[in-house]
């Protein structure tokens, strides 16, 4: 089956396997440096981040770049005086883990691998699990040189440390946006209530303390899901879940268990009840992202024609509503013209070289309207051929020679279909007031503008006429 491959940003596409390396080199010695002397490390984000940048960036993923992440961590621990089996072996350990995550993830579609649906999420906890299974089975494998605990104890002190690390780590890679993303969304106002929420019932879990605890954050964590992006989110539930498992594991929030299962301690239950606390708020930080992506398609869906690029009829009339209604409301009118544009024959361009034909002189006329025109004018395809430009600040004497540019602008255009050229022209009906005039409504705008259309028209087509009014006062 293939894999659909994550577009590479042309600015990181220098990555090599000698820089996959160094990240793999630099993250196994915070690691091991900020673990307990003589114990598993309390928190390891190493598998889990080198496993989503194989993810996002899947060139990486050859037996080069594995083999180099393994020399890496099994480097680090020598550097840091481990013994050549231990850190043989348990290094093939977190490699496991790595190769199980990524070779799970990169087989559903790209939506999923983001996370940007609930399916995309419950895969992202399976495929961890499944990578911290992996990873605790081989542990206990060659565990008896060099652990005195039970193969139970080793068994979930593994299993929990990977399996809640990789679902608090992993998303953050998964939903990081590129940097071109960043960058074209802009910087925007954050919601402050929800993270302040959150940072007081974290506080309050550890001050309160005891097992019931660690839920406490969970409805701070759902209103940020709700408001925030899930890139945002991840970093949260990183966050809260890492400064719940660091107390617990200091003994400040007094976290303790009942022991009915041999081997089971403290730790182990609080990282994985904190890594299924995540779950909930990641799944509703998908769907909350998907309705708002869906409310933006629908509401750009109303206001654009989906042929043309330009205001569907219904966005043209609110806006043109909202403009003479602002005039109406200015202590000093200003000039204001309305233009209708109509493809002359455009009935004849379909019925002889097909409605293929039609829509592409469309779509090129919108376009050639669009680059001539300022940025405060309103344009607009009000159906089929016609199209209609509202210009602000201009009266319909000093309009008509933005008209007549359009017009020129059209008719320079030259349609190819196949060895032959289509050339496409337009006319162009005007009507407006002057500042002296007060704003007719938008129908009376459009009726006379459609009447100077027509004369255009009557007139032998591809021409620009004023309304009748407006000549008589010339």
């Amino acid at each position: 089956m293939s894999v659909e491959p994550m577009v590479v940003p042309a600015h990181l596409r220098f990555l090599s396997p000698l820089a996959l390396f160094g990240l793999s080199l630099a993250l196994s010695l915070a690691g091991i440096l900020a673990r307990p002397i003589e114990s598993l490390s309390l928190f390891w984000p190493v598998n889990a981040v080198l496993a989503g940048v194989l993810l996002r960036y899947p060139r990486l993923a050859s037996p080069v770049g594995l083999s180099l992440v393994w020399v890496a961590m099994v480097a680090a621990d020598l550097v840091c005086g481990s013994a050549w089996g231990p850190a043989l072996w348990f290094n093939l350990c977190n490699l496991a883990v790595i190769v199980t995550v990524w070779w799970l993830l990169s087989r559903p579609p790209r939506a999923h691998r983001r996370m940007r649906t609930p399916h995309g999420v419950l895969s992202v906890f399976g495929a961890c699990a499944a990578g911290a299974v992996m990873a605790a089975s081989l542990a206990c494998v060659m565990a008896t040189p060099w652990f005195e605990q039970s193969l139970r104890a080793t068994w979930l002190a593994w299993f929990s440390e990977q399996f809640s690390t990789g679902v608090l780590v992993l998303p953050i890679l998964l939903t990081a946006p590129s940097a071109r993303a960043l960058l074209r969304s802009g910087a925007k106002p954050i919601r402050l209530a929800p993270l302040l929420l959150l940072l007081a019932s974290l506080g309050l879990s550890i001050a309160f303390g005891g097992p019931g605890a660690i839920a406490f954050p969970i409805a701070a964590l759902l209103w940020c899901a709700w408001t925030y992006s899930p890139f945002m989110v991840s970093l949260l539930t990183l966050t809260a879940g890492s400064t719940l498992i660091v107390a617990v594991a200091q003994n400040l929030m007094h976290f303790s268990v009942p022991q009915s299962e041999p081997g089971v301690t403290t730790l182990m239950s609080a990282r994985l009840g904190i890594a299924m606390l995540v779950l909930g708020p990641l799944v509703v930080a998908c769907v909350s992202q998907a309705n708002r992506s869906l409310l933006a398609r629908l509401a750009h869906q109303a206001t654009i024609d989906h042929l043309t690029g330009l205001l569907s009829r219904s966005a043209f009339s609110h806006r043109a509503n909202t403009l003479l209604d602002s005039r109406q409301q200015h202590s000093q009118w200003l000039p204001l013209t309305l233009m209708m544009l109509d493809i002359d024959h455009f009935k004849s361009i379909n019925d002889s070289h097909g409605h293929a034909v039609g829509d592409q002189a469309l779509r090129l006329v919108a376009r050639t309207l669009q680059d001539q025109l300022n940025a405060d004018a309103l344009l607009a395809r009000l159906g089929g051929e016609e199209f209609v430009v509202v210009l602000p600040g201009l009266a319909p004497q000093q309009a008509i020679f933005t008209a007549e540019r359009l017009r020129r602008a059209v008719q320079d255009l030259q349609l190819a279909q196949g060895n032959a050229r289509l050339q496409v022209t337009v006319s162009i009906g005007l009507a407006g007031c002057t500042p002296e005039q007060p704003a007719p409504t938008l129908d009376e705008l459009l009726a006379r503008a459609d009447q100077a259309l027509y004369r255009a028209k009557a007139q032998g087509r591809n021409r620009v006429e004023q309304e009748q009014v407006q000549r008589q006062v010339i």
